[in-house]
Formats: C-alpha cells, structure tokens, sequence
C-alpha cells in the first residue's frame, strides 16, 4: 500500500466477513510493481503499518480524525463490503450460472421437460415479474431465469414460446409505464440491461407460437392414459392460455390504433371514440378468461416442482440469482426477495381486475369526468404502477391526443362549457365568431394545457407522490388564474352592450375549482399519509372547514346560476317552440351539481365537527402540546400551508388570524364545545343520507359521523371527564375522516 509523504493515511474498517488480505490483493506483492511509478511521483510504502493498525481494531471500529469523516468512512468501506459492493455478493457462488453454463452441465433441460418442471418454471417467472412490478430490478427478478436468456435455442415448443412470450409481455409493460411517465424509482426500474426482448419476434407471431403449443398440449392430454400426468398436462395448459390471454390484452391497450385527426370532423372523431369502446369490450374478455384461469392455477401451484427450503432461487431448475450480478450500478444493491408464488398469483387476478376497472376510462366523454375517474380509481384501488399507467395511455395515447383523436385543448373547452358555460364558447353568442374573441380562448387553452396534463398525470402517481406534485402545481394555478381574470376581462370588453349576458369570472370560476380541489387534496392527503402530529390538525380541520369546502361550494353554486341564467337567455332568444325540448338537459345538469354541492356542503360541516371537537380536547387538556423549545406552531403552521404562498385567489390565511379564531373558540366551555361538534356530525349524516343511489364512499363518511355524533353526545353530557387520556383518531373506516374513541 502506498501514500504520498504529505498525506497521513488513517486506518480503516475492514468489512464483515472479508479478509484483509481479500481487501488488499496486492498486499503480500512487491508494490513497487503493483502501481505505476512515474518520474514525479514520490510514494512511501505503508502496508506493514497499515496492517499493525488494523490489529488494534475490533470489527466494526472505524478510526475518527478531522480528516475522515462520515464521507471518507462510507467510501473507505464500500469496496468489497457485501452490504455495498454488488460484486461482493457474488461470493456466494463460485461461478455464477449462465445459459451456456448450465446447459453444458446439464443444469436445465432444452427438451423433454416434464410438465411438473414446466410448471414449476412457469410460476417461478410469474412470481418474479411480480417483484419487479413492486419494484425491483429486472436484472434480479424476472432475468434471473436463463430460459429467457435465449429462448430461441430452447427445443421445448411450450417453453420456448413460453419464454419469448414473456418477454414480449414484460416489454409491454415496460413501453405502457414508460409512454404513462407516472411512476418514480420506488415505483418502477426501467433498465432492460442491454437484454432485446426478442425484438426481431412480433406480439402476434409470439401468440401464434403459444396457440400451437397449447394444440400440442390438448392432443397430448388426450392421447395420456395416465391420471396425474393428464392432470399435470392440463394444468400447464391452463397457464399457456393464462399467458397468451395475457399478451393479447395488453397488445389490444398498447399501441393503441392513433385514430383519425381532429380536423377530419366531430363525427370521424366519435365513430372512433366507439371503435375503441368496442375494443375494450373484447379486451375486457380476455381479461375476464385470463382471470378464470388464474383461479385454476391457484389450486394447481402444488402439481410443479417447488423451490428448496431456505434457497433464494424460486425453482430448482432454470434460475441462478447471481447471473446479471455485474450489470447492476455501484450502489446499495437492493435486497430482492422473490415473492411467494400463491401470493404473486393473487396479485396477478387483483391486477387483472384493476385493469378491468381501468379500462371503463373510455366511457368519460369529458375531461372532468376522467380526472374524477383516475382520482376515484387511485383511492379506492392502491393501484400498482401498471394499473395506474393504463388509464394515463388509454386517455392521452398519443402526445396531447385524448383517445388519439381530440385535441386536449378541446377537451378542457368542452370541460369548461359544461361547468359554466363561458358565452365565448356558447354558438348563440356573438363572441363565439368574433376572430378577436377566439384568438384569445385559444391561446388561453393553448397556453395553460400543460397545467391540466399535468394534474391528470399527479392521478396516475402514488398517493405519497400525488402529494408532493399537487404541492409543486399550485405556482402553475397561481399563473392560470391570473391569465384567465385577464381573458375573462378582455372578452367582457369585446361583448356588446345589446348582450344581456356578462362575461365576468367565467374562466377564472372555473380554474378557481380546480385549484380548490388540488388544495383540498393536498390537504387532505397529508391525513392519509399520517404526515401531522394530532395537535396540528385542529388547523387542518380548520382550514378545510372555514374556507376551502365553503368555497368549494361557492364555486359550484356560482356555475349552477349562471348556467340557469344563460339557459333562460338562450330560451328567450330562441322562443317558445323550443321551451319544450330544454328541461331535459337543465334537469341532468342540475342533478349533478346539486350531488357535488351536497357531498361538499357535508364535507365542510364534517370538518366543523372535527374542528370543534379538537377545540374541546384542547380546552381540556387532552391533547399534548409538543415542548416550546422544540417546536413552533407558526413555523410548522406556515409549513403545511406553504404551497398555498402562491396563490392570491384564495388568499392565503395568516398564522395571526388563526390565532385569533383559535382565542374566539377556546373562550367557549369544552361542554358547548362538544356539543357544537355533535351537532355538525349530525349535520354531515343528514346531509349525505338525503342523496339516494350513495356509493361506498359516501356510506364510509356516514358511518363516520355517526359515531363521531354518538361519540360527542356522551362527552357532552360527562362521559369520561375526569379522564386526562388523549382521544384515539382511528382512521381504519375512512382515509380522511377518523372515527374518535375516548378511552376513561
């Protein structure tokens, strides 16, 4: 070992488990040789030093200097250390197992496999696909298995179109996550490792192979006389249409078929809106056989060979963990564990059936609708990233093309003209045809598209992520809603004085709402995540229920009016024969917003509940303040709120006024308190019981308030007073709403 003169060399660590002499190869040989000399260079040998210090060293002793620090120290023990060099793992074999390897030692077989064995491989690749859906890298899941290594030299029909089946399927979803770009590196790894897939092989040549193999496999069922042979063959055969079916639902959602342009017509554009529906019909056939087959081969997983106790490889034949070791990056290897093959075949059927659920994204006409679907789809499912990829292609296939056929921007027009309709985009209205008038709502939509693509794409992320992306959108709201009080200006300019309608806040209403949705979000995914201590959510339930839900409903009433208003307009401009045909449509719309206003008038006064029972538990003590000099509550306040900063509609509220309000609050006995509570929870349950046809969510909230209600009419009336203990918040019926246990 060398240093130069001016530099001390401290000693280091060496690993669990290695040798120093394994740490230092060229120990014990003339150094001299070992690094090139050059003419400048002035090196002292240390080796016999730095071995005499290591002797003082217990195992796992580092030596601390002002020189060597925490940096010095990762990067003195990441070479050769198991925990850190993906190198060193491979010390566990000799030599790892490769496809030439192991078919020159009669490892794995290229023909005559028993069916037990091609049953056992079969479940082995599903269960590795599985992990790396989770998360894990390909190179240590699904590569593992070297029949995928070079499928083509495999004599096998069944597993050689077994295998570049696969591939094929694994490609699939690689391109859907990567077209979908909604994942982060917990989610998804993309690296293929420099393996092609089978590139030259196409989907349907890949199918056909299957389709001949499961021929073979029927003749040979019914040509075998023997009982659990016969059932052995059927079982594999089972799994060989599992995974064709498999391949052809995702060959049918990706590439999806770029329809005509939007400038063919309307009319082209929405025959090819119903082609498409009519393919997610077929494909949700195959989707329902494939998961008819993945019950058969649940109860069949005990018919393969199974992997050995206490081995990492999931089948005895036709793995070797170790094979793409050196294609991993010089970082913390990830422990892979593959998962358990009755467990990986219940996530495949739960993936099938979000699929299923996924594809009914076709059948949303608007943009309002699909962003309620994808968000919907998100809470009620914990989606994995495929599931929640497949929706982000099915809507936008092609750059800024919803179902390949409609521009975005058109959509987002006909969002807008459905939640409030703008006159600009009315065709009795003179601005409609005004050249003036048009260029700016085009430029309007063209300019602020990407905010709406990008709150359609926050959907498709997990629920932590979702979080951090609603937070980081709200600068672009903040300019969206500047640009949209200027157009609604500039067009109530450009109006005649004969119009009797105003063209005041019609866009800037519009993205007010949806602003106010991602903040309520935002908001309320931080209760999901456990982000907040309990002593902050009296700001939390505060905010929720003093502003964002009330404007939430402001929004929303202020749309409903004006609709009405331009609907009487349009009725009075046209006269009285057409008065007969106009109720229908007015009827419809005004039963939807009546059922959204409902659900957020119930959300607020929810929120009122929550934000007066946490005022009664302060007053009393129960809720433990966090220590004054470890914490700040206006810091940790203008913390949670800080992504609001941005935006000057809504204002954003001061720590002083919610100081103050919290003064006003606690000035009330913790009695009056509770029963303010019980009385907003009773509210809230009358409120969503009104609405019939309630879907899952909304049972889930009433159940909620009324065990908050039965909860905060015994602490009224004395229950538990003399106790001190901090109430529970049990979050297990409902996301965001807990239900609070008071325990004497």
């Amino acid at each position: 070992m060398l240093e130069k003169p001016e530099t001390e060399l401290l000693p280091e660590e060496h690993p669990a488990g290695a040798r120093v002499d394994s740490l230092l190869p060229f120990a014990t040989e003339d150094v001299s040789h070992s690094v090139p000399m050059g003419p400048n260079d002035d090196w002292n040998d240390i080796t016999s030093e730095f071995f005499d210090c290591v002797k003082d060293l217990k195992l796992g002793e580092l030596v601390h200097d002002s020189t060597f620090g925490l940096l010095e120290a990762m990067s003195a023990i990441e070479m050769m250390d198991p925990k850190m060099d993906a190198g060193m793992s491979c010390n566990r074999e000799a030599t790892p197992l490769t496809f030439e390897t192991a078919v020159e030692t009669g490892q794995i077989k290229l023909t005559n496999l028993l069916p037990k064995e091609s049953i056992g491989i079969i479940d082995a690749v599903y269960s590795c696909m599985v992990s790396w859906l989770e998360g894990h890298s390909m190179a240590q899941t699904v590569l593992t298995c070297l029949y995928l290594h070079k499928p083509n030299k495999i004599e096998c029909k069944t597993m050689r179109s077994f295998s570049i089946t696969i591939q094929k399927i694994i490609n699939l979803i690689r391109n859907v996550t990567l077209r979908a770009n909604v994942y982060e590196e917990e989610d998804f790894q993309h690296s293929s490792f420099e393996y092609n897939l089978c590139a030259e092989v196409t989907e349907a040549k890949a199918m056909n192979m299957l389709k001949a193999a499961e021929e073979e496999l029927i003749k040979k069922t019914k040509d075998s006389e023997d009982e659990r042979e016969k059932e052995e063959l059927q079982a594999l055969l089972a799994r060989v249409r599992f995974t064709r079916l498999l391949c052809q639902s995702l060959v049918g959602m990706y590439p999806l078929k770029q329809g005509p342009s939007w400038q063919h017509g309307q009319e082209v554009a929405v025959q090819s809106t119903v082609s498409l529906k009519t393919e997610m019909i077929d494909i949700v056939k195959s989707l329902n056989g494939a998961l008819e087959l993945a019950q058969t081969i649940e109860k069949t997983i005990e018919l393969g060979t199974q992997p050995e106790e206490g081995s990492d490889t999931p089948n005895p034949m036709g793995f070797s963990m170790m094979v793409n070791q050196r294609f991993l990056p010089p970082t913390f290897p990830r422990s892979t564990k593959i998962k358990d093959r009755h467990c990986s075949i219940q996530y495949l059927m739960e993936l099938l059936q979000r699929i299923k659920h996924a594809c009914k994204i076709v059948n949303c006409t608007n943009f309002h609708a699909a962003l309620n679907f994808l968000m919907d789809f998100s809470k009620k499912f914990a989606p994995c990233l495929l599931s929640r990829s497949i929706p982000q292609c099915l809507y936008l296939p092609v750059g800024r093309m919803v179902f390949g056929v409609k521009p975005l921007t058109e959509v987002l027009k006909e969002s807008a003209k459905a939640f409030i309709a703008p006159p600009a985009l009315r065709p009795d209205n003179p601005l409609y045809s005004n050249p003036f008038a048009v260029n700016c709502v085009n430029s309007f939509f063209e300019y602020n598209e990407q905010t709406f693509y990008t709150l359609f794409a926050i959907c498709g992320y997990n629920r932590a992520r979702q979080r951090d992306r609603l937070g980081m959108i709200m600068v672009n709201f903040a300019h969206l809603q500047d640009e949209a009080e200027r157009v609604d200006v500039y067009l109530h300019s450009l109006t005649p004085k004969s119009e009797n309608s105003r063209h005041l806040a019609c866009f800037g209403t519009w993205v007010f709402y949806h602003c106010l949705r991602a903040m309520s979000f935002y908001l309320l995914a931080g209760l999901e995540l456990e982000l907040y201590s309990v002593h902050e959510y009296l700001y939390i339930f505060w905010y929720l229920y003093q502003y964002l839900f009330g404007w939430i409903v402001s929004a929303l009433t202020r749309a409903e009016t004006f609709l009405a208003e331009q609907e009487y307009a349009a009725d009075l401009k046209v006269g009285p024969k057409s008065n007969q045909k106009k109720p229908k449509p007015k009827k419809r719309k005004a039963k939807t917003d009546v059922k959204e206003i409902l659900f957020n008038e119930a959300m607020q006064t929810l929120c009122g509940g929550y934000y007066k029972a946490l005022a009664g538990f302060i007053k009393e003590d129960r809720i433990p303040e966090p220590l004054p000099m470890f914490d700040n509550e206006l810091v940790r306040f203008e913390h949670r709120f800080s992504p609001f900063a941005t935006l000057s509609t809504p204002p954003p509220m001061p720590y002083s006024e919610f100081r103050l309000m919290k003064m006003e609050m606690l000035q009330a006995s913790a009695t009056d308190l509770y029963a303010s509570a019980a009385k907003h929870f009773h509210e809230a349950r009358t409120l969503l019981e009104t609405f019939p046809n309630p879907d899952e969510e909304w049972n889930d909230i009433v159940k909620v308030a009324k065990m908050n209600f039965v909860m905060m009419n015994l602490l009224a009336s004395g229950h538990s007073r003399q106790s001190k203990l901090s109430p529970e918040f049990d979050f297990s019926c409902h996301r965001y709403f807990p239900i609070i246990k008071q325990r004497k």
